[in-house]
């Protein structure tokens, strides 16, 4: 047999094999092929956008913040997002105080302060939501509206950090994990005193009583250092002075907090009023006034 012989017969037992005998072959070809050309082709891609907008200082005349929050998948097939919030820092307890309640819309613009809360509404707190759940096509967008209320229980002088954590999944393809962050905050909560200027030489400062007996006994303190005179409730006001304020403190505005005292005088964590007052340079000399 010739080699140019030898290279037909090669050629017609290949044919053969392939295309009359081997469905095997055939299938494990055809398995192969489109595996191969999905990893190197298809992939999901999450993203996040909004959730820094969420950061707020909450106060009793501001106790919701609405925005916003857009989950993106940019790869090239379809896929659906899962998310999972975490307590990355600060307060745990400020984050269960924080009711969140989350509905997708059409775009940000559906996502008011006022706005009703939509269908598909998912409701927990900053530190257990449920999955915010979309089915996205390649290169798309869905719009999720956050509303955050903080509760009257929530701790005041709190910070958390949330993280919203976003994956984008199709089948067992899953997206690396992003995040958003943002922070909650709360105020003092305390009850604001009432002050009064006299021309910088001192300042006068006073606070409700409330359900305390009249025998009260209150004294102003920076810090840990009380600043003045004590005084019982029957007045209800307390005299501040430059001078009362602790040695080395700057110029500028210093937070004072009203105290209630013990029966052996110290102070305790009651605080029956707080605010500012700012210490300044008048007439070459020192001089306080009322405020920030």
């Amino acid at each position: 047999m010739n080699g140019r012989l030898r290279v037909l017969l090669a050629v017609v037992l290949v044919a053969a094999f392939v295309g009359g005998g081997s469905s095997v072959a055939w299938a494990l070809w055809t398995a192969t092929g489109t595996t191969a050309s999905s990893v190197t082709n298809g992939k999901v891609v999450a993203g996040i956008t909004g959730t820094e907008a969420i950061t707020t200082t909450f106060t009793s005349a501001d106790p919701t913040v609405t925005r916003p929050v857009t989950l993106r998948n940019t790869g090239n097939i379809a896929g659906t997002t899962a998310t999972r919030v975490l307590v990355a820092a600060g307060s745990v307890a400020l984050a269960q105080a924080v009711d969140v309640v989350a509905w997708p819309v059409p775009s940000a613009d559906g996502c008011t302060a006022t706005g009703d809360v939509g269908s598909g509404a998912v409701q927990g707190t900053w530190a257990a939501l449920p999955s915010l759940v979309s089915h996205l096509g390649p290169r798309a967008d869905a719009v999720w509206c956050i509303r955050s209320t903080v509760r009257a229980d929530a701790p005041p002088q709190a910070t958390t950090d949330v993280h919203l954590e976003l994956t984008t999944a199709n089948g067992s393809w899953v997206s690396a994990t992003v995040s958003g962050g943002l922070y909650l905050n709360t105020g003092n909560g305390l009850p604001a005193f009432t002050c009064t200027d006299h021309d910088g030489n001192y300042v006068d400062v006073a606070w409700a009583r409330g359900t305390r007996p009249d025998a009260t006994y209150y004294a102003a303190y920076v810090g840990e250092k009380r600043v003045g005179a004590s005084d019982q409730g029957y007045h209800g006001t307390l005299q501040i002075a430059p001078v009362d304020l602790p040695p080395g403190t700057p110029a500028g505005p210093v937070t004072v907090n009203v105290r209630v005292l013990d029966d052996a005088g110290q102070p305790t964590d009651d605080i029956a009023g707080s605010g500012p007052v700012t210490l300044f340079t008048q007439q070459d000399g020192p001089a306080i006034r009322c405020g920030a």
